[in-house]
């Protein structure tokens, strides 16, 4: 309750309505946070300047906007208080609009533009509201929602180079799925529709030798997709045909290329292998010149792995340096904001801070990847190097012993480079969803191992008491012997079931029992529940995924492949698809105008006026 009497008193006695605090606000500013109407009422009557701001340019508006106040938004935006919407702070240079959105304010959104608030305004960073709202994750979509309903622009870039769009694909997706839809736009006049690709991938601003270290983020929107694996995102028909697009320019010729190169690398190790082996009773591991072409085709396969180790690790250097370049950005960006932080709102400067702190927890797009890939390429550009070396040294001190080590070692690296092969077919969109499935799979088999390994270890140690090294049963007189026997009892093979009870007709059937329940009915059928889980749910997304796949290989191939970029215009988007447009047969009432054809419109309206 507010003793207004008292209040009057004070005022009538010579107090001044418009005193402030040591960061200059007025009772106002307290009065638009919580009070009532009445109360903002009563001290505007008394002359208190509704268009005041304290030292930081904060208005009671600014206050009110901030915290959705809507019945004190609305009486400040009334004819007979006329409190500026369009005012700004000093240091950030924001309006109320901003407060509002950055806060998640929607009535206040809505009064504010409904008293003419420019949608478009911009603060010191040229960020509009939305930008803002965006910038600030998923706890601002309602307001991000709101302000693309009436009329945002998800194009715009503010003065660091940071997209709209780019904010609201990496923190809301579900919003960024309305704001592209201004990035594709159809024509029923002509039966055409648009794609706004320039909006989508400009170029970027500055330079990363730019002393100011005022450049764009290294993060690109598709980018953003991929690595996040957005699949609702990656099938909008604006992703679908950057994604065309991109793929004709130089995706396609460079999937080609990795798939050829890779597909020689492995012919060049198998053959290099399987002669091995054919001359494995020669005492001359090499006999010339006859045996020339068998050297051509080791130096031509350690050429080919230089090749892709050097490719394996100018991805981490290049990863590392846009993951430098996006910390120092983001940390300016952040730094600029907390000098324009309010002393009144440490929310935000906590916010600030925490954001700070998070950049120091962001990892790079190489390390991003699925670690599993990262891993198996290095686990077989290691077992060919020991090969390699096993051989060499073998070449150079014949031995048996070497010459063993290195087939063996050749057979297990020829199974892992074949493996490996499908990581370059994922391009294609036929092989995407297969690569896909195989790669969840993995994830059910090693939980799977987890389980078997649980019951597998035990009745290993009890089979082994029972039955272990007795000459009664010859499969488990060693311990490999008896860890083959329990996995061939497992897939209910042959197994000396007739030994086992001659040695112990009690415990002969009840471990075998046991074990084959265990493990072949229980963890085997909880195997294929699992796969068939893994196979309906990348079978649901089946296109997406191999549209996904499609996407990272493009990304990839932007990255390692750089001498690509001389076969094609890299201004190819900016000159050709702004906007490209296209004939389009499918056209429904909710269908998007083209801009011109609103002109038109527009046109023929003012001639009949007249």
């Amino acid at each position: 309750q507010v003793d207004l009497q008292f209040l009057d008193e004070v005022i009538s006695g010579g107090a001044d309505p418009n005193c402030s605090d040591r960061y200059g606000q007025t009772v106002l500013h307290e009065v638009s946070r919580a009070w009532s109407v009445d109360v903002m009422r009563f001290f505007l009557d008394r002359g208190s300047d509704p268009l005041g701001s304290d030292q930081f340019g904060v208005t009671a508006l600014h206050v009110a906007s901030a915290l959705d106040y809507e019945d004190m938004v609305q009486f400040l935006l009334d004819r007979e208080v006329s409190a500026d919407p369009s005012a700004q702070t000093f240091l950030d240079q924001q309006t109320p609009l901003h407060y509002a959105a950055k806060n998640d304010a929607v009535r206040s959104i809505k009064l504010l533009l409904r008293a003419g608030a420019n949608i478009g305004c911009t603060d010191y960073k040229q960020r509009t509201p939305l930008q803002l709202a965006a910038s600030m994750g998923d706890q601002r979509s309602e307001a991000a929602q709101v302000l693309l309903e009436l009329g945002a622009n998800a194009g715009v870039k503010d003065s660091d180079g940071q997209l709209c769009i780019s904010a609201l694909i990496g923190r809301m997706s579900h919003v960024a799925q309305e704001a592209i839809r201004q990035f594709h736009v159809k024509d029923r006049v002509t039966r055409q529709e648009y794609f706004y690709l320039n909006l989508l991938e400009p170029e970027e601003a500055g330079t990363p030798g730019d002393p100011s270290g005022r450049r764009a983020s290294p993060s690109v929107r598709l980018q953003v997709v991929v690595l996040e694996g957005k699949l609702d995102l990656i099938m909008n028909p604006v992703f679908l045909k950057l994604i065309e697009i991109k793929w004709k320019l130089y995706g396609r010729l460079g999937a080609w290329l990795l798939l050829v190169l890779n597909f020689l690398l492995n012919v060049c190790w198998t053959t290099v292998a399987i002669s091995m082996s054919a001359c494995q009773d020669s005492p001359d591991r090499y006999t010339f010149p006859q045996d020339w072409w068998r050297v051509l085709l080791v130096v031509l396969a350690l050429l080919l792995t230089l090749e892709e180790v050097f490719r394996e690790i100018q991805d981490i250097v290049l990863s590392r340096r846009k993951l430098h370049l996006r910390r120092g950005w983001m940390e300016r960006r952040f730094q600029d904001d907390l000098r324009c932080s309010h002393p009144m709102w440490p929310q935000e400067r906590q916010y600030l801070l925490n954001q700070t702190r998070r950049i120091q927890r962001m990892r790079g797009n190489y390390s991003r990847v699925p670690a599993l890939r990262n891993i198996f390429d290095w686990l077989v550009y290691s077992l060919l190097t020991a090969s390699f070396c096993a051989h060499l040294a073998d070449v150079l001190q014949p031995s048996i012993l070497l010459h063993t080590l290195s087939l063996r070692l050749f057979s297990i690296s020829i199974i892992f480079l074949w493996l490996r092969l499908m990581k370059h077919v994922r391009a294609f969109r036929l092989m995407g969803p297969f690569i896909v499935m195989l790669g969840n799979i993995v994830g059910d088999v090693m939980r799977f191992l987890f389980l078997y390994a649980e019951i597998f270890i035990p009745y290993a140690c009890s089979f082994w008491i029972i039955f272990g090294g007795t000459p009664s049963v010859p499969s488990m007189q060693s311990v490999s012997g008896l860890l083959y026997s329990l996995y061939r009892i497992t897939l209910v093979d042959e197994y000396e079931y007739a030994a086992m009870v001659t040695v112990d007709n009690i415990m002969a059937p009840l471990l075998c029992g046991t074990f084959l329940a265990a493990s072949s009915i229980l963890c085997v059928n909880l195997l294929i529940a699992l796969l068939s889980d893994t196979f309906q749910r990348v079978h649901d997304n089946s296109q997406a995924n191999a549209v996904m796949q499609q996407a990272a290989v493009i990304l990839q191939v932007g990255d390692s492949m750089p001498r690509l970029h001389r076969f094609y215009d890299n201004q190819y988007i900016s000159k050709h698809c702004s906007p490209l447009g296209e004939a389009c047969d499918n056209l429904s009432m909710s269908s998007c105008y083209h801009h011109e054809f609103g002109h038109v419109t527009g046109q023929v309206r003012v001639g009949i006026r007249h």
